[in-house]
């Protein structure tokens, strides 16, 4: 492992210093940003990945979180007439719940300003109403499983995926980002069994260590429900884990563009964790998705309430914030380059 986080930390010095990213393009086309532990900027890292990709390719962008951050992020200030629950609900129940609608999804540039200038991206709101879904899919589900129906089970599990793709052919669309729920039923589920890849944000702290080990092994133990299930639908693939982020890693070293000790040590353990999931990966070694990102609490604050990507924030512009005035500083230039690394590792 010591020739791993050796990797990690010279790729992280050669990123903030010389704005190393690494050639070639995006991977997969639908990607989850996904982690079962709130708080960690996920949000704020979706919307952010989201931007970075349309700046060459076209994005489809989904909010499955019944907290709806991604939304107002994207849509604040504006109505929305139709919800990702509006699609969901009848394809699941059927035509008694109405039709699906034959447009989802909004013009994101329409929206939300900062998207102008890049490829075509249109996004899909989220709803408050998701917190109520699991229960209803897994009523389905069971009933599914009780005639040993396969096939049901499959079409049940796949209703977002199906969604999905129609809309991104629809609108001619090439690549899909998902923002999810911290809580795994539901919506979170469904996102795990649309993409083909998953990006999972790991605050440097306990918990999100333990939400690491967690997401991983539900991803791939066979006794755990979401393998269980893709079981019963006749062998579902779980997806890939395209990226581990390492995110709100202190900088307070005495070796210049190097995470403190503490940051190194939970830096460490996730790599460790990884290391017993190899079949999650695609890399020969599993460091090399391992992400570092800065402690960007105030830049990330503002870009997630102003809804405006870090790449577009001026060092040293402020923001009022929640009655708050907050200043975007110096560590907004390090994780720029942070994330176009991580869009080159996806």
């Amino acid at each position: 492992m010591a020739d791993g986080i050796d990797r990690i930390l010279e790729n992280h010095a050669k990123v903030v210093e010389e704005g190393f990213v690494r050639e070639g393009d995006l991977r997969y086309k639908s990607y989850a940003v996904t982690t079962l532990r709130g708080g960690v900027g996920k949000s704020t890292l979706s919307f952010n990945l989201a931007y970075e990709m349309s700046r060459k390719h076209s994005v489809l962008i989904a909010d499955l979180c019944a907290q709806r951050n991604l939304t107002e992020n994207l849509m604040k200030g504006f109505e929305i007439d139709v919800t990702l629950l509006d699609a969901l609900q009848p394809a699941l129940l059927g035509a008694a719940f109405g039709d699906v609608p034959d447009d989802i999804s909004y013009r994101t540039s329409s929206y939300c300003e900062s998207f102008k200038g890049g490829k075509t991206s249109y996004f899909i709101p989220g709803d408050a109403e998701l917190f109520a879904f699991p229960s209803t899919l897994y009523q389905q589900l069971q009933i599914a499983n009780a005639q040993n129906n396969k096939t049901a089970i499959k079409n049940l599990l796949e209703i977002l995926k199906k969604l999905l793709a129609k809309e991104a052919k629809d609108k001619k669309l090439s690549k899909i980002v998902m923002d999810t729920s911290p809580f795994y039923a539901g919506g979170t589920h469904l996102a795990w069994c649309a993409a083909d890849a998953v990006v999972i944000p790991v605050r440097v702290d306990e918990h999100s260590i333990d939400s690491l080990n967690l997401t991983l092994d539900m991803l791939s133990n066979s006794t755990k429900d979401f393998v269980i299930w893709n079981e019963r639908a006749g062998g579902i693939p779980a997806p890939k884990v395209a990226a581990i982020v390492i995110t709100m890693a202190g900088a307070k070293s005495q070796k210049r563009n190097t995470p403190d000790s503490a940051s190194r040590m939970y830096i460490e353990r996730a790599l460790s964790i990884a290391e017993k999931y190899p079949n999650l990966f695609d890399f020969d070694d599993v460091a090399d998705s391992i992400v570092i990102t800065d402690d960007f609490m105030s830049t990330g604050r503002i870009s997630g309430a102003k809804s405006i990507p870090i790449d577009k924030l001026k060092v040293g512009s402020f923001h009022n914030v929640e009655k708050k005035r907050l200043q975007v500083n110096s560590s907004a230039e390090r994780y720029k380059k942070e994330l176009k690394y991580l869009v080159s590792v996806l």
